[in-house]
């Protein structure tokens, strides 16, 4: 399996696999910074492997849910839900991801952005 390592301000996300249904990788989150709030279109289930990740969950009127993720556990966040990810941490925080649905579109807008 080949996998591609997009280098970001943020820190990396890695793509281990991407097709209409499924895409699969790994986010490394830098100490003490976060990622820019976003959605995706459909579930995305994410697993805390290393580290420790605050993941804030915004409903439709912008209030906010915060749930800490620890090593081992997971969250899904449902299709369109507004969301961040964050290291509040000096330590590495690496989280797989998973999104059920066709997302290769945002996948290559991250691909161009990308500081390779």
């Amino acid at each position: 399996m080949n996998f591609e390592v997009c280098k970001i301000e943020e820190g990396k996300i890695v793509i281990a696999h991407s097709d209409a249904n499924i895409s699969v990788g790994f986010l490394e989150i830098n100490p003490n910074s976060e990622f820019k709030k976003h959605n995706r279109p459909c579930v995305e289930t994410l697993y805390q492997i290393r580290g420790t990740a605050a993941m804030i969950l915004f409903d439709d009127e912008d209030n906010l849910e915060e749930i800490v993720l620890q090593e081992d556990e997971e969250v899904e966040i449902p299709a369109r839900k507004y969301h961040i990810h964050a290291n509040r941490t000096s330590d590495p925080c690496i989280q797989m991801w998973k999104a059920k649905g066709d997302i290769r579109e945002i996948l290559d807008d991250i691909r161009n952005k990308s500081k390779n």
